[in-house]
């Protein structure tokens, strides 16, 4: 009984990172729902083994795995750039999940426009640059989670957030 107690608890203090980041990840509300469930799920398995390590690296660990094997098998990213959604839709679900600071003082037309770039970077680049700038995790926690050294990390998150200054600079530009 005491490790569905146990479980219980480390669930209710990882359930939003972990949405957070398959939602960042995924793009999409009910995708990232599915994801977080089946992180638990597989969480709830190995739970014996996620006592011996960090928690939170662990789980997070897992998550980005498992988004990064749905993005792969269902080719995930170029079906999401082609598809269209509302501009409401957006502005909603980043309302609703606000994961720090920085995104809470954006504008929503700005807001929607990172969202837009970030689903663009490949997914390495991504992972690496919602763990550090969304998520404020270390380089160490980075490259556990992700099985990369901290160089690579660090190359990663130079790559990634120059990729996201060319999407985003014809936005920024000012014409005339």
């Amino acid at each position: 009984m005491s490790d569905e107690k146990d479980f219980v608890i480390f669930m209710r203090q990882n359930q939003e990172s972990v949405y957070r980041l398959a939602f960042h990840l995924l793009g999409n509300e009910e995708d990232a729902k599915d994801a977080t469930q089946e992180v638990f799920m597989r969480v709830w398995e190995r739970f014996d083994e996620m006592r011996r390590q960090t928690g939170r690296a662990w789980v997070l660990k897992i998550t980005v795995n498992l988004c990064l094997d749905w993005l792969r098998r269902r080719k995930f990213i170029a079906d999401f750039t082609e598809r269209e959604e509302s501009s409401t839709d957006i502005e909603h679900r980043l309302l609703d999940h606000r994961p720090d600071p920085l995104e809470q003082c954006l504008n929503r037309e700005i807001q929607a426009k990172v969202r837009e770039a970030i689903l663009k970077l490949p997914p390495v680049y991504r992972a690496v640059v919602i763990l550090r700038d969304l998520e404020g995790m270390s380089y160490k926690e980075i490259a556990e989670t992700l099985n990369l050294t901290i160089s690579a990390v660090k190359s990663n998150l130079f790559r990634g957030r120059r990729k996201l200054r060319e999407l985003l600079r014809p936005f920024f530009e000012v014409n005339g």
